[in-house]
């Protein structure tokens, strides 16, 4: 008889243990058994490992199935979805002004906060996401509630409350000492569950909005309970001259990280579109990874991620979608965008060279559907120090798959399929072309979470949840914008110490308390 927690599959498996190299298991037989993968043999060895488990069936997958591992988004601001899609028309300083900063504090509101979870965690387990590493809010209990619904549904996930004590809204900022209290208190909260899938992280929102005081006391919290951290770094040209107006005792964004203590081996720093082959290589002798988001840069960034020359840096590369900085939750646009952005790195190569012939080195930057695929999967098992546990398809590692279906016909699928076309052409057709429709069942530590519409363990439809949930939930009142000026700190000819003065993305109220000075001012660029 078969253990408990024991079942098989038959049929083709698609990964990509090595970058640039897709693997294609044919025919293969995969037990799995209390939510790891414990044996991988050839198909026609099937009633020999049934005798062996005790397996009274093994599933064999339809023409035209594949399983291929859970996408991991090392990159989502939870609280974000809700205006995912909008807000597209103003650059990153105002944009967190004017959309995020409003909309991540309406989560206090816990009602709605339970509801637009659920929601966020549905939608990215439709879409393929296995694992994801999240932002949370400012407030401690909103960011209780998005554990809890993780937990809930099934997915895998780093999850972090934002910290931030300067340069913010008069309604969503902290003070220092509650800051760290609070996010002390998530990572207890988190680590208390006991849920292997859910791992709590540090989280400084950014250098702007960070005192030094802060990110220092965040990182002793990090080294004491061997956490994650995650935040942004070098992203934007506004971002960068921030802080270079804040700081100008270091040299860049990674020297500041580096001084707070907060590159790690487990720590992911987002976008990255400006760093310096110098502060590349410093990241990666740390063993700190950077998320790729190539959606939300073409939007809020203003220079593009070159992927290949940064591995051959050394670093460590993820994937991220960037919700709602990136307008779609879905990794596989991830995945194409992460491809365009490449042959964009490539058309500006030959528009700088003012000539018509490509060269080698202009091809330098170039990926294929295959290395977007592992960094969507390898890459970002990597980054969160997860490499180990999930990514690929091997003996030890535990099931993350999703279980791709190309038979959709017609308008019922984003593609059609044609007569000749191999397995290869279905399945970089459904990386290229296909979406949620063709994720029929998505599996986490084994367990089957998702089937169709249904969502397993919470035993609702998504369809009917999104009826119910949607006119309530996700208009849920979103407070007013505070009425103040703009202030664009990037292109200010004041002094770096009257725009250190000034709240990020708003003029300084009257009365408003200044940010603390450094007890000795700065003498010399510091880089690492």
């Amino acid at each position: 008889m078969a253990a408990a927690g024991t079942h098989a599959f038959r049929g083709t498996f698609y990964h990509t243990p090595t970058y640039g190299q897709l693997e294609a298991l044919r025919d293969v037989l995969v037990v799995i058994q209390d939510g790891k993968i414990a044996r991988i043999t050839n198909g026609d060895e099937e009633e020999a490992v049934q005798r062996e488990y005790g397996l009274s069936e093994v599933r064999h997958l339809k023409d035209g199935q594949y399983f291929v591992p859970g996408f991991i988004d090392t990159h989502v601001h939870a609280p974000q979805y809700k205006f995912t899609g909008t807000g597209t028309d103003v650059p990153l300083m105002e944009w967190l002004r004017k959309y995020t900063f409003p909309a991540e504090c309406s989560f206090q509101d816990l009602e709605a906060a339970r509801h637009r979870y659920l929601l966020l965690v549905k939608r990215f387990l439709a879409n393929g996401t296995t694992t994801a590493m999240y932002y949370g809010s400012l407030h401690l209990q909103p960011n209780l509630v998005l554990v809890d619904s993780i937990e809930r549904l099934g997915q895998r996930a780093v999850v972090g409350k934002v910290n931030m004590d300067r340069h913010s809204p008069d309604n969503y900022i902290e003070n220092t000492a509650d800051g760290l209290r609070d996010a002390e208190k998530f990572v207890t909260y988190t680590m208390g569950k006991k849920c292997s899938r859910i791992q709590p992280c540090i989280t400084p929102r950014f250098i702007p909005t960070c005192t030094p005081e802060l990110m220092k006391g965040l990182a002793e919290i990090a080294q004491k309970y061997g956490c994650h951290i995650q935040s942004h770094i070098s992203e934007c040209c506004g971002e960068v001259n921030c802080v270079r107006e804040m700081h100008p005792e270091y040299a860049s964004d990674a020297a500041v990280f580096e001084e707070m203590g907060l590159l790690t081996s487990r720590t992911v720093m987002a976008h990255g579109t400006l760093l310096t082959d110098d502060d590349i290589r410093h990241l990666a002798r740390r063993g700190t990874a950077v998320s790729h988001c190539p959606l939300s840069n073409f939007f809020l960034g203003d220079a593009f991620f070159k992927v290949n020359h940064a591995l051959s840096l050394g670093l460590k590369v993820g994937l991220g979608t960037d919700v709602a900085g990136g307008i779609s939750p879905s990794m596989l646009s991830a995945q194409r965008m992460a491809v365009v952005n490449s042959r964009c790195i490539r058309a500006h190569k030959l528009a700088v060279s003012g000539g018509t012939t490509v060269t080698p080195e202009m091809e330098k930057d170039v990926i294929t559907f295959k290395e977007a695929l592992w960094l969507a999967t390898v890459g970002g098992a990597q980054a969160l120090d997860m490499a180990d546990i999930v990514g690929t398809f091997e003996v030890g590692k535990e099931f993350d798959a999703l279980l791709v279906d190309t038979n959709l016909s017609g308008t019922s699928g984003p593609f059609d399929v044609f007569e000749g076309e191999d397995d290869d052409q279905r399945f970089e057709k459904f990386i290229n072309l296909g979406d949620d429709r063709n994720l029929i069942e998505v599996y986490v530590q084994g367990v089957c979470v998702k089937r169709g519409d249904e969502f397993l363990l919470d035993g609702s439809n998504v369809t009917k949840s999104a009826e119910e949930d949607s006119d309530r939930v996700m208009s849920a009142p979103t407070p007013a914008e505070p009425e103040t000026a703009y202030v664009d700190l990037a292109h200010r000819a004041d002094s770096s110490d009257e725009a250190a003065s000034l709240d990020v993305g708003a003029a300084a109220e009257d009365g408003a308390p200044a940010p603390e000075s450094e007890s000795e001012p700065p003498t010399k660029r510091l880089r690492y």
